[in-house]
């Protein structure tokens, strides 16, 4: 968390709305992301909510309440019109505005001798009951008011700067239209939107060497959720699994729940180590040949080549993790290791969030058809589809070709970025770090073997800079602390030189706080 000078997140701000016939108290935020006309709606809906107002009761006319705001008569008309039509409230001739009759401020009854849930459930032993445990997961930890600190170096989180939120929202109404209006709303449990699956099959997919039919592609809530799926069909509990080391926190997570047989193998310049008895003996292998994560490496031909022959020889199946494809802006990045499968031994996972926004969170699967025909039944189980809305609005928004100038865009800013980076680091010389060679958005890097990154992080946090502790990424139990993560995209350039000098003086502090 910051401390020092740099603020906190911020809190929503406090409104006190009490019932008046010809006045309303309403305090307003005009540092809030919200608008002031979303404020005054949000303000009146609360008070009918908590009945502080009633049905019936008169609202300040709008000339009386911009007066007392302070803000333009047309703001309040706005927010009193939304408010109409929503039902909330009603015009009344030569009366001005009143709360309607039918608005919904009723409350639930209280039953006499039932406790509340504010008990906090303290007459059940949970511990007891819960029958699975997932709290003890090690994920990468992204505080969500990283923008509030002047030098986030942190992973996968969207730069305003290079996201075109015009575009989006222009796609977003496109697909609130009344043409769309059918495949936005409707439940769709089995199938996914055609438009996106046809630009995922004709764009995304061929600039990875992949050709695919529309029958062999579900669509996710993101790359982990593809991950998910994949691991609940695949793994069990008498099947053994390889992963790398390091390796992406969440999938090691994902996969413990499945099964304890997890043989983690090294990764060198080249990716994932090959270890024939190993592998030999694993029923699938979980990697991210094109862009290893951590460490950024790529698998180079020959060893990608070896793997699939052992895999073909030995029988185990290759879940390929191409989480982020689109970031190649040094050269042109190498074909995924699914374009090589001639056995339909690899199954594929691309994400979508990466180049657009981590919110978004829509990725997909490609895979036989018999896999996808499970994996499709059980994301019906788990949660039907993804969002028709957001499926729509992102096909949309590769068919104007927004998409393409987005990837545009970040390849553009990226690079000098990167270079920004590449020059500090080696200017301080207190680290080694790698870096994909074709681009990517981050650099892993090596502090010296006496430093633990969790200090280091907590001690750069309170002059401003945010970096990620390396320890999550490997094993428990035989984990270095001498490592962490450097990411470029959510930096602009030209703070990155002072970021990375701040970082250098959180070094030497934490040196000398060891002796």
């Amino acid at each position: 968390m910051p401390v020092n000078n740099f603020p906190r997140t911020h809190e929503i701000f406090i409104k006190e709305t009490i019932r008046m016939l010809d006045h309303l108290i309403i305090n307003l935020d005009t540092t809030a992301e919200t608008s002031l006309q979303s404020q005054i709606q949000q303000s009146v809906v609360e008070a009918i909510l908590a009945r502080a107002i009633l049905p019936g009761d008169k609202l300040p006319s709008s000339r009386a309440l911009a007066g007392q705001l302070g803000v333009s008569r047309n703001t309040v008309v706005l927010a009193y019109q939304a408010l109409i039509d929503t039902g909330y409230i009603q015009p009344r001739e030569r009366s001005g505005y009143v709360v309607s009759i039918d608005a919904p401020v009723s409350h639930l009854a209280a039953v006499p001798g039932v406790a509340g849930a504010e008990d906090g459930g303290e007459g059940v032993d949970w511990r007891d009951k819960i029958v699975a445990a997932c709290s003890d997961i090690r994920p990468v930890r992204k505080p969500l008011n990283w923008r509030e600190y002047p030098f986030p170096f942190v992973y996968g989180q969207v730069d305003d700067e290079l996201f075109s939120l015009t575009a989006w929202r222009d796609c977003a109404r496109q697909a609130l239209g009344m043409r769309n209006f059918g495949r936005m709303v409707g439940d769709f449990g089995l199938s996914d939107d055609p438009m996106l699956l046809n630009y995922i099959c004709s764009r995304s997919l061929p600039r990875r060497g992949i050709t695919a039919r529309p029958e062999q592609i579900l669509v996710t809530l993101g790359a982990q959720n593809a991950l998910y799926l994949v691991a609940q069909l695949l793994v069990s509990g008498d099947r053994w699994v390889v992963i790398e080391d390091p390796a992406y926190p969440d999938l090691r997570d994902i996969l413990q729940q499945r099964t304890d047989r997890i043989t983690a193998l090294p990764v060198d310049t080249g990716g994932l180590v090959i270890d024939e008895p190993t592998l030999a003996g694993s029923d699938v292998v979980f990697i991210t040949p094109s862009h290893q994560c951590p460490t950024t490496h790529t698998m180079p031909a020959d060893r990608r080549r070896a793997l699939l022959d052992l895999a073909g020889r030995h029988d185990f199946l290759i879940v390929e993790d191409d989480y982020e494809f689109e970031m190649n802006f040094l050269e042109s990045a190498t074909p995924a290791l699914k374009s090589q499968d001639r056995d339909g031994r690899v199954i594929y996972v691309g994400s979508l969030s990466k180049s657009v926004f981590p919110g978004l969170r829509l990725g997909y699967l490609v895979a036989p058809e018999p896999l996808i025909e499970e994996a499709r039944a059980l994301r019906h189980l788990i949660l039907r589809h993804p969002p028709g809305h957001a499926q729509r609005t992102l096909a949309y928004f590769m068919a104007l070709g927004h998409y393409d100038a987005q990837i545009r865009r970040l390849r553009r800013h990226l690079a000098g970025r990167r270079r920004a980076l590449q020059r500090a680091l080696e200017s301080h010389r207190l680290f080694t770090q790698s870096a994909s060679h074709f681009g990517g958005t981050s650099f892993w890097v090596r502090g010296p073997d006496w430093l633990d990154s969790r200090q280091l992080a907590e001690q750069a946090a309170a002059d401003g800079v945010l970096i990620e502790p390396g320890d999550v990424f490997f094993a428990p139990g035989s984990s270095p602390l001498n490592y962490f993560r450097l990411a470029y995209s959510s930096i602009p350039e030209a703070r990155i030189a002072e970021g990375v000098s701040r970082l250098a003086s959180a070094v030497e502090t934490v040196r000398r706080a060891r002796g």
